[in-house]
């Protein structure tokens, strides 16, 4: 059987790099004893995928990642896991996927990514107007072509700002992979270039990830829509 879990990565684990984040979960699921199918050959593994990588620096609200194994009940592998993961993780959603269904990496094509901003003096909600309101947002890439400029106006979706507190949370909600990969490096390359700072910053994290279809966007635990 194949499952899809939803899971929170607290922000005392969000300088954990992906390679280290998927040993955690693998040996997780060793002392959880859950009966994980092995990939072949000479050095066999897990087979778990993992969703989108999340950036060395962010926690996350809603991670995801699929996992091959031998049947078991769904609720009896999350509180079997829940009661292992270190604190700061938690799955909070799990089903069983049916056959055929895409891998995370595949359907994967969105995400929020939420900055919370002591804002004393700067009007954010006018500042984002703007930025949503620019024909083109060019910047310096920070992938592997670091020589490439990227205009990311096609993967900026919307831009939402709410009280939190004495300050306020800037949400933006990005393209992945297609039209263009938005790093979140370079959100802040371009906030610094209309006036919110990295210092102003309080926290930023990962809110999800989406599936885009059109103009919807699905969850990953709901699957694209046919």
């Amino acid at each position: 059987m194949r499952l899809r879990a939803e899971y929170r990565v607290g922000p005392d684990l969000k300088f954990l790099a992906n390679l280290d984040m998927m040993h955690l979960m693998e040996r997780t699921l060793r002392r959880a004893k859950i009966p994980c199918l092995l990939s072949e050959g000479f050095n066999p593994h897990i087979r778990l995928s993992m969703g989108t990588v999340l950036p060395v620096g962010l926690w996350g609200e809603k991670e995801y990642f699929d996992l091959e194994l031998n049947p078991m009940p769904v609720q009896e592998f999350v509180n079997a896991m829940n009661k292992t993961l270190p604190p700061g993780m938690h799955i909070s959603l799990c089903r069983e996927l049916a056959s055929g269904e895409d891998s995370l990496m595949k359907i994967i094509n969105a995400a929020d990514y939420a900055f919370q901003i002591k804002a004393k003096g700067l009007d954010l909600e006018k500042l984002a107007a703007d930025i949503m309101g620019q024909e083109q947002i060019v910047v310096q890439s920070r992938g592997k072509k670091k020589n490439l400029q990227k205009d990311l106006r096609p993967g900026i979706y919307a831009m939402n700002v709410e009280k939190s507190g004495a300050a306020e949370v800037l949400s933006v909600r990005v393209s992945v992979n297609e039209p263009v990969n938005i790093r979140f490096d370079e959100l802040l390359d371009v906030f610094a270039r209309n006036g919110i700072d990295r210092n102003i910053m309080l926290d930023f994290w990962r809110q999800g990830n989406y599936i885009k279809q059109g103009d919807n966007f699905y969850p990953p635990m709901q699957g694209a829509m046919k």
